[in-house]
């Protein structure tokens, strides 16, 4: 048998090859762009998606309103809130919860930053976990008053290259010397801590280890489970899923498409 007859230009089987090579670049082509785009993307090894997208990396409708966050230089996930930057340590997306941690204080071990200020969430997006302690800390003490209260001067934590005439006070909230810190330090700020019975831990390493934050936000599983991608159209406010043909309602299976205007 001529074997040759099948490797022609014109035979069936090269015929048969060229077709399918076209029919998936066809199919390839036509995936829906929006699907494409919302393509998980990581940084410092965390995975980032939906209700998450990356400023600049990924598309704001990749993501759930106010749920942005950046790769700073260092490679490590951002998430801005009340004026305050987070350093994002872990995402547990199964849970809806995140555990953050100050960036100004992050990596130093030291609460010896006036940049860490108070955090205000509204609670439609993040609330803290119950698990949650305040860290007072008074960056303005009055350092004479405080080396005649031998129980308050315990509290002080050592800032090097300090002002003489001020220290830097540190204590929880359920503190019976709070009300005497106020009185010598002036106002503070609380800082969000995780605290557990019995330990023996920093300040320092406290603030580095930071708080969980529990958020609120269209739920990503059906659509997911479906071999879709999640997404928001902020023009009408509406939970969408990409989907490798089109948007859809809520779920690729679902038949339900969406339309926009």
């Amino acid at each position: 048998m001529n074997h040759s007859f099948f490797f022609t230009p014109f035979s069936p089987v090269v015929i048969l090859l060229i077709a399918t090579f076209f029919l998936l670049a066809k199919k390839a082509s036509c995936t829906d762009p929006q699907f494409l785009a919302c393509e998980p993307k990581s940084c410092g090894g965390q995975n980032i998606s939906f209700p998450f997208h990356i400023q600049k990396a990924q598309e704001e409708y990749c993501g759930y309103p106010g749920f942005a966050v950046s790769c700073n230089e260092k490679n490590k996930t951002v998430l801005s809130l009340s004026d305050n930057e987070y350093i994002i340590q872990e995402i547990d997306y199964q849970n809806h919860s995140l555990r953050v941690s100050n960036a100004a204080g992050f990596g130093k071990n030291t609460p010896c930053s006036p940049q860490i200020q108070n955090i205000s969430l509204n609670g439609d997006r993040f609330r803290q976990s119950t698990t949650r302690a305040g860290l007072f800390l008074f960056y303005n003490c009055n350092s004479t008053l405080l080396e005649n209260d031998s129980k308050l001067l315990n509290h002080k934590v050592d800032c090097s290259g300090e002002n003489a005439n001020v220290s830097t006070v540190a204590m929880l909230d359920d503190d019976p010397l709070l009300g005497s810190a106020s009185e010598k330090c002036g106002a503070g700020v609380v800082a969000p801590v995780e605290v557990y019975r019995g330990e023996n831990v920093s300040i320092g390493k406290m603030l580095e280890r930071g708080f969980v934050l529990n958020w609120v936000a269209s739920n990503c599983s059906v659509c997911a489970e479906s071999g879709g991608r999640c997404g928001f159209d902020i023009t009408t406010y509406q939970f969408k899923c990409f989907c490798p043909d089109s948007p859809h309602a809520r779920s690729c299976k679902s038949g339900e498409y969406f339309f926009s205007s």
